[in-house]
């Protein structure tokens, strides 16, 4: 070894081979927080299982004519909580009915349809919060075309907060596998610097801070730490995507495959390879402290 060396990557020509089964362990374990993560971030929790059952039903007037309940179906699609509204004319609607309830067909007899039409309108995801509902349901019922709206404002609360239970239960899991990935870097961390201690006494000895020596330590480990992360987020994003083209059904629990490429989910996978870092940099740090050369 020189007598100045350049601290940059110091472990990996003092430890490489174990270094390189760490870096591989934890590659693969970015890969299943990133495929854990951008489902969680698709998905909402189970935001989106819930907006895909939940509906809001505006049951029409009897005289309404089909052209204005299509042209209130597009202003209700317009407002902002609004993933999709879709008008149903009187047969559809008596269609529908008769799927739900197939006996009773000859309660319609020779007489005209007892079912009107109606709007049927899903919530975004992200929207679908009390406020929002309340929000769409006020909006529907000041309209004088619309007889009733069929909200489920009596059952809808407890729905949204086991809802948003379960969904905290989800990241409460996932950060848990986070809390997990920074204990094992530390004690990996720290086992290393026990086994390299007589290096680092070594470069003590010929004049090299303990504390620059720690610093350029987590400078690489954090460094390694966000292009693991990103490799691996990216890894598993890829994976996602083949996951939902294979199985389309699983849009309905997740999402779009094309949601992947939004600006937000670019952006949490981007802050989240910040926070690996963070956490890589810190069980540097802490592993250091517990195995520093001199101490007892």
């Amino acid at each position: 070894m020189s007598e100045r060396p350049s601290l940059w990557w110091i472990d990996w020509r003092l430890s490489r081979g174990p270094l390189v089964q760490e870096t591989i362990g934890r590659f693969l374990f970015f890969c299943l927080l990133g495929f854990a993560l951008l489902s969680l971030l698709l998905s909402g929790g189970v935001s989106r299982i819930l907006a895909d059952r939940y509906a809001i039903t505006a049951m029409l007037r009897a005289e309404v004519p089909s052209s204005e309940a299509e042209g209130l179906a597009r202003k209700a699609a317009a407002l902002p909580p609004v993933r999709s509204a879709t008008y149903r004319d009187p047969e559809a609607a008596w269609e529908e009915f008769l799927r739900a309830y197939p006996g009773l067909g000859p309660v319609r007899g020779a007489g005209e349809n007892p079912l009107p039409g109606y709007i049927e309108i899903r919530i975004r995801p992200d929207r679908l919060t009390g406020a929002d509902v309340d929000l769409v349901v006020s909006s529907l019922r000041s309209v004088p075309l619309i007889e009733h709206v069929l909200a489920g404002e009596v059952w809808l609360p407890r729905l949204l907060r086991a809802g948003r239970l379960a969904s905290r239960a989800c990241w409460g899991i996932f950060g848990a596998f986070l809390a997990c990935f920074f204990l094992v870097g530390r004690l990996q961390e720290r086992a290393r610097a026990v086994a390299l201690a007589g290096d680092f006494s070594f470069l003590a000895e010929r004049g090299v801070p303990s504390g620059r020596l720690a610093f350029f330590r987590a400078a690489g480990a954090a460094v390694s730490g966000f292009l693991l992360a990103a490799a691996g987020t990216a890894a598993g994003g890829g994976a996602l995507f083949l996951f939902l083209r294979m199985f389309p059904f699983l849009e309905g629990v997740v999402g779009p495959p094309s949601d992947l490429l939004l600006p937000r989910t670019v952006a949490a996978a981007a802050l989240f390879s910040c926070g690996a870092a963070l956490l890589s940099a810190a069980a540097s740090v802490l592993g250091w402290r517990a195995a520093r050369p001199g101490r007892k």
